[in-house]
């Protein structure tokens, strides 16, 4: 139920029209009606002209989420439609695994709304007061859909409190054991569903995984820096790589035992800080035809961006002499704050403060299940370079 409408000030009301699903405090001209936070609100331009429905939270950076341009109801419907939907491009673009992204936030028309797939279950994230207000719409729609054995939120990002949320993690349906046994490309995963980082897996990675496996050659030395449970390194491992991960958790690192024992392969797991690593095996002399960077986000806000180049900068240069002549490095950037040409930019600062050639070889972005909307450039977060000594 529509309980106000949020007014926009002349001349901002064009990238809405575009599909950009945001509107800042700054654009909103006028707001009428007594509106709670998360109340579904009518968004018109200065001539009282529908621009869509969306959600209004008067505490977010950005009040509005626009749920649709149609003029049409917010109901169980609008929400069996958008799964739907999502559902088809996953059918289309997913293979060889049980476990993906089905929904993916605005890019599927659900702003505030995570869903994954592991296996029979479903774990959710709701990052808006106003998805928040809807889920009694979305949630009894997943379950009828999809008949998962359970449904497991992980809602514990900081980002809630700007929403005026509290973090939140627990069993929404069914069972949730403690680990969910999934399969990709012919690999046994556990993923864990009381602890872990995203959602429990990487399931970004995907396609870049893949990519690695198939450039990776029998004999060659693998390094996996920031490792989690492994994966990189386990692909590498079963293309006949001698492959080495290195995380800081303890849980990570047991699991990443767990999953090379589990798919009959062999990898040697260190428990350590990779910023601290990487100097101390170039004074051992250690060296490595691949290495993978894939460090977390660090920078969550525009302000914490410097804090991120510095620390690409510190792993790129102190990775560059670890790696043999023709050695391939693959860096990796889940934060959007960070451009692709800034990331460029800190990695080529890097080498040349190295004194070390280095050759671009390739871009590639996250997998097409976490969809990039080029009317909301927020949605490409995740970027990599291929790069050669």
């Amino acid at each position: 139920m529509i309980e106000g409408i949020v007014k926009i000030v002349g001349g901002r009301e064009k990238k809405l029209q575009h599909g950009y699903p945001w509107v800042q405090r700054g654009e909103i001209s006028e707001v009428l009606g007594a509106l709670t936070p998360g109340a579904l609100v009518r968004v018109v331009n200065f001539r009282n002209e529908t621009l869509g429905i969306g959600t209004y939270n008067p505490q977010s950076r950005f009040p509005v989420r626009v749920l649709t341009a149609a003029d049409e109801p917010i109901d169980r419907a609008f929400f069996e439609q958008r799964l739907e939907r999502a559902l088809r491009h996953r059918q289309r673009v997913v293979q060889d695994t049980n476990a993906m992204r089905l929904v993916f936030s605005e890019s599927d028309g659900l702003p505030g709304l995570i869903v994954d797939q592991y296996a029979d279950y479903l774990v959710v994230q709701v990052r808006t007061m106003g998805m928040e207000r809807l889920r009694e719409l979305w949630l009894p729609t997943l379950i009828e859909r999809l008949e998962p054995k359970g449904v497991i939120e992980r809602s514990e990002m900081a980002s809630r409190a700007e929403e005026g949320l509290e973090p939140f993690a627990g069993v929404l349906h069914g069972d949730a054991p403690e680990l969910i046994e999934i399969e990709e490309s012919g690999l046994a995963f556990l993923v864990p569903t009381d602890a872990g980082r995203k959602t429990g897996f990487y399931l970004d990675q995907r396609e870049n995984r893949r990519r690695l496996a198939a450039q990776v050659r029998p004999g060659e030395r693998v390094l996996d820096l920031f490792c989690y449970t492994g994966a990189f390194a386990l692909y590498a491992a079963r293309a006949g790589a001698h492959a080495i991960g290195v995380d800081i958790l303890p849980d990570a690192i047991d699991l990443a035992e767990v999953h090379a024992r589990r798919n009959r392969l062999e990898a040697h797991w260190i428990v350590e800080n990779a910023f601290d690593w990487l100097p101390q095996a170039a004074e051992q002399g250690a060296q490595f035809d691949w290495i993978v960077l894939d460090p977390p986000a660090i920078a969550k806000r525009q302000d914490q961006k410097d804090s991120l180049r510095w620390a690409i900068w510190k792993l790129v240069y102190n990775a560059l002499p670890l790696l043999t002549e023709g050695g391939r490095l693959v860096v990796c950037s889940c934060a959007y704050q960070l451009s692709l040409a800034e990331m460029l930019d800190t990695v080529r600062l890097a080498a040349t403060d190295r004194t070390i050639p280095l050759f671009l070889e390739e871009i590639t972005f996250q997998a097409p299940d976490h969809p990039y909307l080029l009317q909301f450039p927020e949605s490409l977060y995740l970027k990599c370079l291929w790069a050669r000594v």
